[in-house]
């Protein structure tokens, strides 16, 4: 299968900007059966990235994660924005609610200069300008964090190593919106 010229120019621009710090990085790496879009380490860890330019199927992402953490590999899911939104109409988000979910509820955007931007979307009711939208599908992001930054753990349901930011109190982000 073919990538997107946008999927190809995120990967190569995320790989130059690692090797441009004097950091180990690869591109399209195979881990196990799988081959990841760039791999590197962060802090003794090894961390397989994944640029997802289109919906993938949920079975898709447990394998890739399985063979990762087979291999000692962290997994992270960068998603672009483009995958998100469809023109002004929202696609179907199961797969990314989903890596939300195994990344302890945050989702991450690619970023500039080596940066990344950790996002929640939501799905339920939200307060805007005092009226309430019932079902909107928002986008919330954090200001850009560097790879170092981010958390290496492990996702107990499935058992997959995975990397989190702790930073970011989404309680009270929601908290502060209720007037």
């Amino acid at each position: 299968m073919t990538e997107s010229t946008t999927h190809a120019n995120y990967k190569t621009d995320l790989y130059w900007d690692i090797l441009s710090e004097d950091t180990y990085a690869d591109v399209e790496k195979n881990i196990g059966h799988t081959r990841t879009d760039v791999l590197t380490e962060v802090d003794g860890h090894l961390l397989a990235i994944e640029i997802q330019y289109t919906a993938i199927p949920i079975k898709s992402i447990l394998r890739r994660m399985v063979e990762h953490t087979l291999a000692g590999a962290h997994t992270l899911w960068l998603i672009a924005p483009e995958a998100l939104q469809n023109g002004q109409k929202v696609r179907s988000l199961n797969w990314v609610f989903f890596i939300q979910a195994l990344q302890n509820g945050l989702i991450f955007l690619p970023g500039d200069d080596k940066m990344i931007i950790p996002a929640r979307v939501d799905n339920s009711l939200i307060f805007k300008d005092f009226e309430i939208a019932a079902g909107a599908k928002v986008l919330e992001t954090h200001d850009p964090i560097t790879l170092d930054q981010l958390k290496f753990s492990k996702n107990d349901m499935f058992e997959l190593n995975v990397v989190t930011f702790d930073e970011w109190e989404w309680l009270e982000a929601y908290l502060n919106c209720i007037p």
